[in-house]
């Protein structure tokens, strides 16, 4: 692996000579609208506990959502419903008490199909940003992610926070894992605003996969791949040191980042971006949802997907600027 420090990724450090400014610069720009689908179980507690320390603006709504399975009988219905938002209400009154007193907390409930039911309400509340919860064990993970998350990332089309850590504090170690297409802005963008300048330096991720490497009939000269590896790695950190630095300007309006560090490593993104999570510590790893390639294709291909089954990490799932309408 290789790191370099900079705005430009070209080695160069650059010192946080902006910390005051950009904290003023984004104090009023909390996040509006959440929501955050709770399923009443002990996952809850993971995502309620991360929304209270989300930097929230001071007017924020959030949103808890119970989705129930439809009844058999109306009265058996009822009596669901009922249940369903006395808990919620259980819920939403120990979230107020780590919140501040102007943001607003409501509860919804609704019977029917969940991933449909979350993504309808994320549009009539016009949420910024989902929160959801991810299982521990394996089993729970394919399930989960196999069922509702996976279903609300494709369709929701706004950012989906996907908690699996036990929060104590804000973001600390936050990291994107980029392709070299046009959604890193919006991704570093988005990765900036749930940390908030809690964090002292972002890690940017983008595995390199040089052409025929490891191919055995690719008949290309050691040499030859060496040079090539070098030619790829100086294209990408120079094109992902101004997508980053356009990341930074769409979160603060102008050029005040602190420090980042580029990584980039060899090899597939289902391997070596789980490698680097750990070796970094991440506690929040942003990945675009949708693009022509790689990282960003998510879904629809499965490397964010897999990525997302087993990442130890929380997850922030990014989707183009055109989807979030």
């Amino acid at each position: 692996m290789s790191s370099t420090s900079g705005n430009s990724g070209a080695g160069v450090t650059v010192r946080d000579r902006g910390a005051k400014a950009r904290a003023a610069a984004t104090a009023s720009v909390g996040i509006r609208s959440v929501v955050v689908p709770v399923d009443l179980s002990a996952i809850s507690d993971r995502v309620l506990g991360r929304v209270a320390r989300l930097p929230l603006a001071a007017d924020a709504r959030v949103t808890l959502v119970h989705v129930a399975p439809s009844s058999a009988s109306a009265s058996e219905g009822r009596r669901t419903m009922r249940a369903a938002g006395d808990a919620l209400a259980h819920e939403a009154a120990h979230l107020r008490t780590a919140l501040p007193a102007t943001v607003r907390v409501e509860c919804v409930v609704r019977d029917g199909g969940a991933a449909a039911e979350i993504t309808a309400i994320a549009k009539e509340k016009s949420a910024e940003l989902i929160v959801m919860g991810r299982g521990g064990s394996r089993a729970l993970r394919d399930a989960f992610l196999g069922s509702t998350a996976e279903r609300v990332i494709r369709a929701a089309r706004r950012p989906v926070l996907a908690v699996r850590l036990s929060p104590r504090a804000a973001y600390a170690r936050p990291a994107a894992a980029v392709d070299l297409d046009a959604s890193v802005p919006r991704v570093i963008a988005w990765l900036l605003r749930v940390a908030d300048g809690s964090a002292q330096r972002v890690e940017v991720i983008h595995a390199l996969r040089t052409p025929f490497e490891g191919r055995a009939y690719s008949g290309a000269a050691p040499e030859d791949v060496a040079e090539r590896r070098a030619e790829l790695r100086r294209a990408a950190a120079d094109a992902l040191g101004v997508s980053v630095g356009q990341g930074f300007a769409l979160r603060n309006g102008r050029s005040l980042p602190p420090r980042w560090a580029l990584h980039l490593l060899q090899g597939a993104p289902r391997t070596a971006v789980p490698a680097a999570v750990e070796r970094s510590r991440v506690d929040l790893l942003a990945l675009g949802t949708r693009g022509p390639s790689g990282l960003s294709q998510a879904f629809v291909g499965s490397v964010a997907g897999d990525l997302l089954r087993t990442l130890s990490c929380d997850v922030l799932m990014v989707p183009p600027a055109a989807s979030t309408a």
